[in-house]
C-alpha cells in the first residue's frame, strides 16, 4: 500500500501535500453540501409560495438538510471519494511518521540499520524490560522489607 501513495502523489501537482489536498477537497465538499442545502431551501420556500402556503424559513432549512443528506452522497460521489482517499493518504503518512519516531526512540536508524543492529536492538530492549525487576531488589537495603513482605509472618527484627 505504501507504494501506491507515492504514485498517487506523483499524479497531483508537485507542490501539494496530502494534507493540503485533504483540506482543499474537504472544504469543497462542505461548500458543495452547503450550497445544495441553500438551493433546496430556496426550492422549498418558492414551492410553498406557489401553492400559497407560508413555510417558516427554519422549517424549510431543516427539510433541506434532511433532503440534502442522501442527495449529497449521490451528487458529490466523486468529491467524497477524493476526500476519503486523501484521508487514507494522510492517515498512512501519520502511521509511517509514528513508526519512524518509535524506531528512532528505540535507537533504530531505519530498515538497513535495524537489520545490522538487530541483536543490539534486542539487547537494548532486554535491559529496559528487565531493569525494573533487577534494580528493585538490588536497590533495597537488606534490613528493609518490600511491600510484598510486610504482610508476612510479622518476623523478628
Amino acid at each position: 500500500m505504501s507504494e501506491a501513495n507515492p504514485s498517487e502523489e506523483s499524479t497531483t501537482p508537485p507542490g501539494t501535500s496530502p494534507g493540503r489536498r485533504l483540506a482543499r477537497n474537504l472544504a469543497l465538499y462542505t461548500l458543495a453540501r452547503l450550497v445544495l442545502v441553500a438551493i433546496l431551501t430556496a426550492v422549498i420556500v418558492a414551492g410553498a409560495r406557489l401553492v400559497s402556503v407560508e413555510v417558516p424559513l427554519i422549517v424549510a432549512v431543516l427539510f433541506a438538510i434532511v433532503i440534502a443528506m442522501p442527495l449529497s452522497l449521490t451528487l458529490f460521489k466523486g468529491l467524497r471519494a477524493q476526500v476519503n482517499s486523501d484521508i487514507a493518504a494522510v492517515d498512512e503518512r501519520r502511521r509511517q511518521d509514528k513508526a519512524q519516531l518509535r524506531a528512532r526512540l528505540r535507537g533504530d536508524t531505519g530498515p538497513a540499520g535495524a537489520r545490522e543492529s538487530g541483536s543490539a536492538g534486542s539487547r537494548d530492549s532486554e535491559p529496559g524490560d528487565s531493569d525494573p525487576d533487577e534494580s528493585g531488589p538490588a536497590e533495597r537495603p537488606k534490613g528493609e522489607t518490600g511491600p510484598q513482605e510486610t504482610g508476612g509472618s510479622g518476623g523478628t527484627a
